[in-house]
């Protein structure tokens, strides 16, 4: 046998490569969560779910906004009033209104009366308030929302002015102008005209009660209502309770 350098040296059998080391199982979130402390919790949720936490919150808002327009929209208006310059020292009182008059008119839980109040000057000494509440007045008549205003008289000249109201001895029936006549308050219409546009409510059960402030307390319809038979009930519980 030929000895060759080869031969005195045996080759070593093929290794093996080592194979690659089996990777850590992966914990769970809830597994990693239980394993911190309550302030590394809270950090974690915040650092890496905020964004999702922000869409779910989006999420619910909108279905709840979208939810109360939905109940909203079940409802239906009876009556639309503004108290206008009520300088009373005891609080107005809407129940008077809200629920005594509702009743009057034996109306269910989703006919609504609604009452507001507001304060408005006129003319120089009108305040940005007043553009303010003069302004949500006439969105208010421009989308026949309103129905009654109950005012001062600078209030009723005011609106007057502007022909907003009803002609009282032309539109009231028989009864109630016989109830009203005379209360009837006259102002100018916008063409110079002195019309019977507001009654004088002074004096009355309904004007105590309510606290109205106003010398005198006058009450007005709105031009442009469509709830006439709720209007003329009004002047007929105030004037005939």
């Amino acid at each position: 046998m030929k000895i060759t350098e080869e031969s005195m040296h045996p080759q070593s059998a093929p290794q093996t490569p080592p194979s690659d080391p089996k990777p850590a199982p992966q914990k769970s979130e809830l597994e990693k969560l239980k394993a911190m402390c309550w302030k590394d919790r809270l950090w974690y949720i915040w650092a890496y779910y905020k964004v999702h936490m922000a869409l779910v919150f989006v999420a619910i808002l909108i279905l709840q906004v979208v939810a109360t327009s939905l109940y909203h929209s079940t409802f239906s208006t009876a009556l639309y009033c503004i108290i206008i310059n009520s300088y009373s020292q005891e609080e107005t009182r809407f129940s008077v209104m809200e629920e005594d008059f509702a009743q009057y008119l034996n109306l269910d839980k989703k006919e609504l009366i609604t009452v507001e109040t507001a304060y408005m000057t006129y003319g120089d000494n009108a305040s940005e308030l007043s553009y303010a509440n003069m302004a949500k007045i006439s969105a208010l008549v421009f989308s026949k929302d309103l129905d009654i205003i109950i005012g001062d008289k600078e209030t009723i000249n005011h609106f007057s002015s502007l022909d907003g109201f009803v002609d009282l001895e032309k539109e009231l029936s028989p009864e109630l102008f016989a109830l009203a006549e005379s209360r009837l308050f006259y102002a100018a219409a916008e063409d110079g005209t002195k019309k019977a546009v507001a009654i004088d409510i002074s004096g009355t059960s309904f004007a105590d009660r309510t606290h109205l402030g106003q010398e005198p307390p006058l009450l007005g319809i709105v031009i442009n209502t469509e709830r006439r038979d709720n209007t003329d009930a009004l002047i007929r519980y105030i004037l005939a309770p």
